[in-house]
């Protein structure tokens, strides 16, 4: 009797499943709408997510080198996210993080977060982003590299913070919608931007041709 109970005992330890303890998420995440997969002229959604609690900074770098801040929108604003949150990134007014304005190439955006907030002054100018700044010849050489150099001004004293980079693809579709006219004439809002607003109001026309698609004037 003995003997068959030590039997069944072991048995059942013998088929006993063997717990796995649950894969932690990365500090940092960040990615896109679409795979990151636009084409000229999309509006890209941005989302960024942080393990915990703690402050975050979010950069992008387009195929020219030109850095924009996508969070926090101002200097002056709240860099602090929650933990196991997922943000989307909102641009003005509450649109989308920014519009491809690239063509058949990519951009690269950083996500940084660290458990003490980042030191922002040296990049501003009249309470509002200075991208004069922000520009480093390094981001266009290498946009990674660039940016995390950006990052590490931000914190000059060697705290620790941890990062992600996603890139992003425009594909050469220059235009998703066609237009019945052989000409349109619009409004680039990002055309003749100063370092002391970010953006302009500065007029350029574009056109439109039937089969050639979007592009300068």
């Amino acid at each position: 009797m003995l003997m068959s109970l030590l039997l069944l005992s072991s048995s059942v330890l013998a088929v006993s499943p063997t717990l796995t303890p649950a894969a932690k998420d990365p500090p940092v995440r960040v990615w896109f709408n679409s795979d990151g997969d636009y084409a000229y002229g999309d509006r890209a959604k941005v989302y960024a997510k942080a393990a915990e609690p703690g402050y975050l900074v979010v950069l992008r770098a387009d195929a020219d080198g030109k850095v924009r801040v996508l969070f926090p929108l101002d200097p002056a604003a709240d860099q602090h996210v929650n933990g196991d949150k997922k943000y989307e990134l909102k641009g003005r007014g509450g649109r989308e993080a920014f519009v491809t304005d690239e063509t058949r190439s990519h951009g690269t955006v950083l996500a940084a977060v660290s458990e003490s907030p980042f030191r922002l002054e040296d990049f501003v100018r009249d309470d509002h982003w200075d991208f004069q700044a922000l520009s480093d010849r390094q981001v266009r050489d290498d946009a990674e590299a660039g940016l995390l150099s950006l990052i590490n001004r931000m914190k000059p004293s060697g705290e620790h913070f941890d990062y992600d980079v996603a890139t992003y693809v425009v594909s050469d579709q220059f235009a998703r919608r066609l237009n019945p006219y052989p000409y349109y004439w619009g409004y680039d809002p990002w055309w003749g931007y100063g370092p002391r607003f970010g953006f302009g109001l500065s007029y350029r026309p574009w056109y439109y041709r039937r089969g050639w698609g979007w592009g300068p004037w």
